[in-house]
């Protein structure tokens, strides 16, 4: 049986969006918690399962980043565009 999506294109952008703000979350959450550290409000021993959660996603956003950049093909074709158009 062929499974027919009407717009698979617009799945696909709905698609990276979402993953994309599933990283920027997992980034902001990240930071969030680094800047409570920092504060002094937070104390790793303390919150020792909040220290492995957020560890944990700081090693998986690592791993993201390192993987999306051996992958990526050069710039983004958006990001020429806009630089273009603006003259620099």
């Amino acid at each position: 049986m062929h499974l027919h999506l009407p717009h698979a294109d617009r799945l696909s952008d709905s698609t990276r969006t979402v993953r994309e703000a599933f990283w920027v979350a997992v980034l902001g959450i990240v930071a969030v918690f680094g800047f409570f550290l920092m504060l002094g409000a937070v104390k790793p021993s303390t919150a020792g399962v909040a220290t492995m959660i957020v560890a944990a996603l700081g090693a998986l956003y690592a791993a993201h980043a390192w993987w999306v950049a051996r992958h990526t093909a050069g710039r983004d074709p958006r990001e020429v565009r806009a630089r273009e158009r603006r003259g620099f």
